[in-house]
């Protein structure tokens, strides 16, 4: 199946929409707390049952309350996900009965004529499957009961969407469309980081040119990490829209799982886009960042943003990087919306995917070697000299290499960051991680 079909996943909030995805799927992918609301954007999941691929989109609570403050934003995500899903899955709270809202969502999936699966989430206790019948007053047939906490059910509810999925597909076919291959180019995975604020939803929203993932004035508005895949002369980008990240020590409850899925999309990154804001310019939260995308092997760069609001000054925060980051990362001036720097972003974006997955020729690696132990005297312990015989490479994404030696414990921790710094400027390697193992020959 070349098309994988995808399901949006719909209801009010605290439905358990979010739950019954991370228990569709085998995942934890999904933030859930008991706080109702705590989704917000959309975000896709890929999982398979059955021998089957497909795609589910997680959305948020659809409220339709007067006091909520991103209530438009999140219908607007909503109708958002209708419109790219095959399908709908209608998740209600079983045990509340159909809510207002809940009609309100039948009437949109009405509108937008997509096939959908009616759930009835919170049925724990078979007893209370009776009681559904007040639901096909929805008029989207008898819903299927299920426990997303508990697993009951889960397993009926995958047979069906996959027998939905075979159902689409076979109509797929039927229009001519099966069979057509889709060649894409390997995608380059991306994820955007940053302190609350900076500008990383505006940023990602002005990349994909649409609005993808919800902006709002206050801090916090980005609770999951968000993919978007993004097309530019002929590369593929996977960009990740993650919360703001402040200190572990400082964030509590829902802000704390968001912390960690920021974490875990710099895991799965290969590039890691730093926004600084240019209003603040770049303060220790910043360093503290860009390092943490150090430790997990990303490239980094830092898009400083908000560049239509304050003139940032790339030279001072050069001297910082110099200072205090090993990667040297470059520092563009960006503004999200002007539109300033983004072709820069992807293009760098793009030099710095080359440079992680470059394999550089043995005989150049040993050029630049030698070129180093001519700078400066070799570190010993008494009569005893530090001597590099050669260098080599054994591994990309990121870059390792190895260095023979003649007594790795004549290896200061200072000389090797002297070598790596070299090598990172004899290679072209700002803003690349690069790995050394020093090895007796």
């Amino acid at each position: 199946m070349s098309h994988i079909p995808a399901f949006a996943v719909v209801g009010v909030p605290n439905a358990g929409k979010s739950t019954l995805v991370n228990r569709l799927t085998g995942t934890r992918a999904t933030v859930v707390h008991e706080t109702p609301g705590v989704t917000r954007d959309r975000k896709a999941i890929e999982t398979e049952w059955a021998g089957c691929i497909f795609k589910l989109i997680d959305t948020g609570g659809f409220d339709t309350s007067d006091d909520s403050i991103l209530g438009g934003d999140i219908r607007s995500q909503i109708k958002a996900a209708l419109g790219e899903a095959d399908a709908a899955v209608f998740v209600v709270d079983g045990r509340a009965g159909p809510l207002s809202g809940d009609h309100e969502i039948a009437d949109v999936l009405r509108r937008v004529k997509i096939p959908t699966l009616l759930v009835a989430n919170k049925i724990d206790d078979p007893r209370h499957e009776t009681e559904l019948v007040v639901f096909h007053e929805l008029g989207l047939g008898a819903p299927l009961p299920v426990s997303a906490l508990h697993g009951t059910g889960s397993g009926d509810l995958l047979d069906e969407i996959v027998a939905l999925a075979g159902r689409l597909a076979g109509e797929r076919g039927a229009g001519g469309d099966a069979g057509q291959d889709d060649e894409r180019p390997a995608e380059i995975p991306v994820a955007i980081v940053g302190r609350p604020n900076a500008g990383k939803s505006s940023l990602l929203n002005a990349l994909a040119g649409e609005e993808r993932v919800i902006v709002g004035e206050a801090a916090g508005t980005t609770r999951d990490a968000i993919d978007t895949t993004v097309s530019w002369r002929g590369h593929e980008f996977r960009f990740v829209d993650t919360a703001g990240m402040r200190k572990a020590a400082r964030v509590s409850g829902v802000e704390y799982y968001a912390y960690l899925r920021s974490l875990a999309s710099l895991d799965r990154a290969q590039v890691a886009v730093i926004v600084v804001d240019a209003t603040i310019g770049m303060g220790e939260l910043d360093v503290q960042i860009v390092a943490e995308a150090t430790r997990r092997e990303c490239a980094t760069l830092l898009a400083v943003n908000k560049s239509d609001l304050a003139a940032p000054d790339l030279t001072e925060i050069a001297g910082i990087t110099a200072r205090k980051l090993r990667q040297r990362p470059q520092a563009l001036a960006v503004s999200a919306r002007t539109g300033r720097g983004l072709e820069h972003v992807l293009q760098l974006v793009t030099d710095l995917r080359s440079r992680y997955t470059a394999h550089v020729p043995t005989g150049a690696l040993n050029r630049a070697l030698s070129a180093i132990t001519e700078q400066r005297a070799m570190p010993g312990k008494g009569r005893r000299k530090l001597k590099l015989y050669y260098i080599s490479q054994f591994q990309t994404a990121p870059p390792r290499f190895a260095i023979a030696v003649n007594d790795r414990d004549l290896v200061t921790r200072e000389f090797g960051y002297f070598v790596e710094n070299r090598l990172r400027e004899a290679l072209s390697f700002q803003g690349v991680p690069l790995i050394i193992d020093f090895k007796e020959r």
